[in-house]
């Protein structure tokens, strides 16, 4: 969907415009002794023919967006260390009360103690939001509230790799926590505030010089930190036992592919649990160097917006980008997700069909162009809506 349908815009890009690889600007660094810094800004204006996602009713919106970055990068040997701060500010030209200002603010560090020891780390401030239709908010709830619901995330997480690229085994390891709290409208955002801590290790055995096998195992622990009185709790933990295999065997297909099984625990008897095949999969076919096909695939048991206790959710996706010449790029998307609510016999469709261009004037200075169209279709009718948006954008940099 588009960019300012999800709240985690600012963990990735902020936009749909430069969300698919399509441009390629470079952009330069200023020296500051020992660190560099590397600015962008990207403006997008365009028009958005249905903004709260309803079935009835659309309101529409022209809507310019703002969106400046930094980014501070050191490097040490093998090592390196980067600080990324970024604001998206968006403007709802029909409805004001619409407008954002998103924010974070993220450290990265990237450690090599030798061939064999590797260490990633980060730690990340984020400053969201909810659009109305979205989220807490979806289907005849959409404009209860005045204003989007905000939310603040803090996340810090590590990952530990040992063995070398080149060796037969490999194990990773991987530890995050994030805390999310909501900002406004207490009422309905209370009980969503939750503490999520993921754990997880994954063995990979190489077969091939370029293809590994994988066994791995994950745990997520969600916390609610507001339990309503008379509404048996949410607090959960997710096990995801995986098996698979990871390939780059040769200049055109690059993939992993992992299914298995994932079971949802929950520490309330008044919730059902749930246990589900599971799969993963992102597989790379270079048709050319210059024109690129991937195809992404999974299953989910997603934390619920509802009453529900969970969505089982299922997706595919596939992006066709090509380079046309050295300046101008395309890319094709289309994306299907299949979601159903375990408790109200909720099940929704929903698909969208994208397309993008973008031409490069100079290293520094990219133009693009952005189509987009999203339909959901469900069982419930309130839940229903057709959604077109075109944008228009420039992404600039030193």
């Amino acid at each position: 969907m588009g960019f300012k349908h999800a709240y985690t815009s600012l963990l990735g890009t902020s936009a749909i415009l430069f969300s698919i690889p399509v441009h390629a600007i470079d952009p330069a660094s200023v020296s500051l002794g020992p660190v560099s810094m590397v600015p962008t800004f990207t403006v997008q204006t365009g028009h958005d023919d249905n903004i709260f996602l309803t079935s009835t009713g659309e309101k529409s919106s022209a809507v310019t967006v703002i969106n400046p970055t930094v980014q501070f990068i050191a490097e040490e040997g093998a090592s390196a260390y980067k600080i990324t701060a970024d604001v998206s500010r968006g403007i709802y030209h029909s409805s004001s009360n619409d407008n954002y200002t998103d924010a974070q603010l993220r450290a990265d560090a990237h450690l090599v103690f030798d061939v064999r020891n590797k260490l990633d780390l980060l730690a990340a401030y984020v400053k969201a939001h909810e659009a109305r239709g979205t989220g807490l908010t979806e289907g005849a709830n959409a404009t209860v509230n005045s204003a989007p619901v905000e939310l603040d995330e803090k996340r810090v997480g590590a990952t530990y790799t040992y063995g070398a690229s080149e060796a037969q085994g490999r194990i990773v390891g991987k530890l995050s926590y994030t805390v999310r709290d909501y900002n406004n409208f207490r009422n309905l955002t209370r009980s969503r505030d939750r503490d999520t801590l993921s754990t997880g290790v994954t063995f990979y055995y190489r077969v091939m010089p370029k293809t590994s096998l994988l066994l791995e195992a994950r745990r997520i622990d969600t916390d609610y930190q507001n339990d309503m009185a008379g509404i048996a709790s949410l607090d959960n933990n997710e096990w995801k036992y995986l098996v698979g295999a990871e390939w780059d065997a040769t200049a055109k297909t690059s993939g992993v592919v992992k299914a298995g099984y994932a079971q949802k625990q929950f520490s309330d008897a008044g919730r059902d649990d749930k246990g589900s095949f599971t799969w993963e999969a992102e597989v790379s076919w270079a048709l050319r160097t210059y024109s690129v096909f991937v195809l992404r695939t999974g299953q989910e048991l997603e934390e619920s917006n509802s009453a529900d206790s969970f969505i089982d959710s299922r997706f595919a996706s596939l992006t066709w980008g090509h380079a046309w010449n050295d300046r101008m790029k395309t890319a094709l998307a289309y994306d299907f997700t299949n979601e159903e609510y375990d408790l109200s016999d909720r099940e929704d469709d929903t698909q969208s069909f994208s397309t993008g261009v973008s031409y490069d004037i100079r290293r520094w200075l990219t133009l693009a162009f952005d189509i987009e169209h999203v339909e959901r279709n469900s069982n419930q009718a309130a839940f229903n809506y057709d959604n077109n948006s075109v944008f228009m954008g420039v992404q600039g940099s030193l």
